[in-house]
């Protein structure tokens, strides 16, 4: 499994507004071969946004796409590891993982 964790650093109400945004887009994501779940997390300073994936190839095709493009204000391609994800306090980390129990 291929995970993909974009960490976002700001102020609440910015949170909340990206929180919605995510959640509004993140259906499109179902349409991707090799889509496996994405999922919110949260805490008082930052929102992490988590995408599982069958593997790396799978998570690139999404981030070749045009809705990869909508999704993220116009950039094309994933950032690479530790970029900012566009805007404020952000960033990219990929893992390699698997379900053990």
């Amino acid at each position: 499994m291929f995970i993909t964790v974009t960490r976002i650093a700001a102020p609440p109400e910015a949170l909340d507004r990206m929180a919605s945004a995510f959640k509004q887009a993140a259906p499109d994501l179902k349409q991707f071969a090799g889509f496996l779940g994405f999922e919110l997390w949260r805490d008082a300073d930052s929102l992490q946004a988590v995408s599982r994936w069958q593997s790396r190839e799978a998570m690139e095709g999404y981030a070749a796409s045009g809705v990869f493009g909508a999704h993220h204000g116009g950039q094309s391609g994933a950032p690479s590891q530790g970029q900012s994800g566009g805007g404020g306090g952000g960033s990219v980390t990929y893992y390699e993982g698997e379900v053990v129990a």
